[in-house]
């Protein structure tokens, strides 16, 4: 089945929004009696996460809006979209993560409002990057 794709053409996170990414879980810890302590992968662990904000138009607001609630399921199912990962936009399959209460809107004017989301991002270690059209960070 393929997933859903992000329904907005061109977007960038704005430059003060952009949290570093988290390119990992925390590993597993085993304290032993001698002091020890084991570290090991957990499973999933090419999964990470990132919160950005993108400022979107009124009308790239009300599809956005509509794609959240119908074809996403309130927000639930996963879906891809070209993803900032330092250097280049990749494309990855993405979920938002407590989209109830880290999917917020707020509008800046009568005109543009600021989406900011906390995605969780699957494959984060694998994945060739995509020419692409964004501007990032305003530049």
């Amino acid at each position: 089945m393929t997933l859903p794709v992000w329904p907005i053409a061109t977007y960038a996170p704005q430059q003060g929004s952009f949290k570093p990414i988290q390119r990992s879980l925390d590993p597993i810890s085993t304290d032993f009696e001698g002091g020890n302590t084991r570290e090991r992968p957990r499973p999933g662990d090419n999964v990470g996460s990132l919160t950005q904000t993108i400022w979107m138009t009124l009308a790239e607001h009300d599809t956005f809006v509509a794609w959240v609630l119908s074809t996403l399921n309130n927000g639930t199912a996963r879906f891809t979209m070209n993803v900032w990962m330092g250097s280049s936009f990749i494309v990855k399959t993405c979920q938002f993560i407590k989209p109830g209460t880290n999917l917020t809107y707020a509008y800046i004017s009568t005109d543009v409002v600021a989406v900011t989301m906390t995605l969780r991002v699957y494959g984060m270690n694998s994945g060739a990057s995509v020419s692409s059209t964004f501007y990032f960070l305003g530049f």
